[in-house]
């Protein structure tokens, strides 16, 4: 993919990856601009991990564009750490991507390249910003891009018991910055059989150190309140989808339900197990299985949009 660099509003500089067919050679009438959000200690070359392992292979068959950006506090965007002590990282994380990242992406991507529509592909914590993201634009009486979903996969509501009693690593990179060691970040990622040994090749290429209180924020803060906080605000399409064999949270079709029953407000919510699928699906044997239904969902819901809105074809 190419990377870019844009500069915000506000005077931050924002790095990522895009693919931009033209839209003459898009099989397809309604078009979204997916923006993938990458989860703690990757950046945004985590949805292009190698030739096998990337959304370029969905985007370049559809004729979607996609870009995936490093979050704030990760990669080369510009860090906004230290957080004001009234502030909270998932809260914050919405405000940044609603108010001033979408926005410039909509700019550059969307708008020049016909989409009718953002969606979200967001992946672990990553999902944290997007569904308070869904909420905030569900809010704003008027917003600068139109949010058409939302697809979140290795988030959820009950932690294993090893996660919930485990303390939070205090930062040993600075400033305020976790790092863990690979072959163990490895281990817990991806459970035995279920990734191809070339993609472990890139484990230190695409590892990136992770914002302190953002790891903190997923037990104490996000685990409690996601449900009635922010969830149950968001009312675009949502795609919920939780791995069998998850690292951090409960891979049962159970826990399943209970976070679909949470987007109370969206107007179509679909819900998924990926059977024997680790942690990081996009990375796994199951990565294009996964993304061709996250791009099958977001075509969906532009398709939709744009019917409800009475826009006609191409």
């Amino acid at each position: 993919m190419d990377s870019f660099k844009l500069d915000l509003a506000n005077g931050w500089t924002l790095r990522g990856i895009s693919n931009i067919p033209p839209s003459s050679k898009s099989p397809v009438e309604y078009r979204p601009l997916i923006i993938g959000l990458h989860g703690s200690t990757y950046d945004c070359r985590y949805f292009d991990g190698d030739a096998r392992h990337t959304a370029l292979i969905a985007s370049n068959a559809f004729g979607v564009p996609f870009v995936a950006i490093d979050r704030p506090g990760s990669g080369e965007t510009t860090s906004p750490l230290p957080l004001l002590s009234d502030s909270n990282f998932p809260q914050q994380t919405g405000n940044w991507l609603h108010n001033l990242i979408i926005p410039a992406l909509w700019s550059e991507f969307g708008v020049p390249n016909g989409c009718n529509c953002v969606v979200l592909l967001c992946h672990s914590l990553g999902a944290m910003g997007g569904i308070v993201t869904g909420a905030i634009h569900a809010q704003d009486d008027n917003p600068s891009y139109l949010l058409g979903g939302i697809i979140a996969s290795g988030i959820g509501d009950q932690l294993l018991p090893e996660m919930r009693e485990n303390p939070i690593r205090e930062p040993n990179v600075p400033p305020h910055h976790v790092r863990f060691p690979l072959e163990a970040k490895d281990a817990l990622m991806f459970r035995p059989g279920t990734v191809h040994e070339d993609i472990l090749k890139h484990t230190e290429r695409l590892d990136t150190p992770a914002p302190f209180v953002e790891l903190e924020s997923l037990r104490d803060l996000w685990v409690p309140t996601w449900k009635h906080g922010w969830a149950r605000h968001v009312e675009a399409p949502v795609m919920f989808g939780m791995s069998e064999q998850d690292c951090f949270f409960v891979g049962t079709e159970e826990h399943v339900k209970v976070c679909v029953e949470a987007f109370g407000s969206s107007s179509r919510v679909d819900g998924s197990l990926i059977k024997g699928a680790p942690h990081c699906m996009e990375l796994s044997f199951w990565s294009q299985g996964w993304y061709a239904r996250c791009f099958g969902f977001a075509m969906e819901c532009s398709a939709s949009l744009g019917h409800s809105l009475g826009h006609g074809a191409r």
